[in-house]
Parts: structure tokens; C-alpha cells; sequence
């Protein structure tokens, strides 16, 4: 993740204008991923068990920024802000009702569970078949190649 960041951040400049916001946001996202694994890690190797806090807060940070991600891919297509805050809100809906499922209230985890799969799953929706997959198709060329990645 790391070497990703590296990657995305020296090689920012050689990106036309229009994509290097999202290469940067993309720096940031394996960046903030990365110091999260450091201490999720160490968290592990302290306490032996798992750092759901840790996992959590990155997530919190980075599924956002990888629903932005796709807007800024698909604002060369047209994609208005609503697309943008529909995802973010499904991704923190997947988020929070994930958390309350693994911590706040685990004897109800299947249907926190079901709640944050029902969010996960309206945004595979827009990715492969809603409007963001629409907006990618009828743009083709480099925004389809870099919505399918």
C-alpha cells in the first residue's frame, strides 16, 4: 500500500489535468490504508486479537474516498453529485450498521449484517449496472478502462 502511495503521489504530474485528482485521491486512500495496517498490526502483536476499531476507522476513511474516487472518474462523463453522495451515504450505512452488527449489539449481528450487506450490494448496483456503469459505458475510452479497474 505504501509503495502504491509512493507511486500515485511521484507520478501524479504525469497524469493529464483532468485525471489527477482522482490519482491523488487514490494516493491517499493506499496511504491512510497503509499507516492503519501499521496499526492494526501492532495492534495484533500486542493484544492478540483482532483491531476492530482500527479496521473500522480505516474503512470509515478510505470506502469513502473510494466511492469519490468514482465520481471524479465519472465527472469527465457527466456524473452529477448526487451519484457521489447516494454512494457515500450507502458506504457509511454499510459502515455503521457493519460496526453495530461486530460490537455494539452482536446478538442482533444477522440483521446489522443484513443491513450493511443490503448497503454493499446498491453500490456493487451503481458500479456495475445503476448510473455510474451507465455514465462509464456511453463515455467509453480511458473513463470505461478506468471504471472497470
Amino acid at each position: 500500500m505504501m509503495a502504491a502511495s509512493a507511486f500515485f503521489f511521484l507520478s501524479l504530474s504525469q497524469f493529464d489535468k483532468k485525471w489527477r485528482t482522482s490519482v491523488l485521491v487514490s494516493g491517499l486512500i493506499t496511504f491512510i490504508a497503509a499507516v492503519h495496517y501499521f496499526y492494526m498490526r501492532d495492534y495484533w502483536a500486542t493484544f492478540g486479537e483482532s483491531p476492530t476499531f482500527f479496521r473500522y476507522v480505516d474503512w470509515v476513511l478510505t470506502v469513502p474516498l473510494m466511492c469519490l474516487e468514482f465520481y471524479l472518474i465519472l465527472k469527465v462523463a457527466g456524473a452529477k453529485q448526487s451519484l457521489l453522495w447516494k454512494m457515500i451515504i450507502y458506504s457509511l450505512i454499510m459502515l455503521v450498521t457493519g460496526y453495530f452488527g461486530e460490537v455494539v449489539d452482536p446478538s442482533n449481528a444477522a440483521l446489522w449484517g443484513f443491513a450493511s450487506g443490503v448497503a454493499y450490494f446498491l453500490i456493487v448496483y451503481e458500479i456495475w449496472i445503476g448510473e455510474a456503469a451507465k455514465l462509464a459505458k456511453a463515455a467509453g475510452g480511458n473513463t470505461l478502462a478506468a471504471h472497470k479497474i
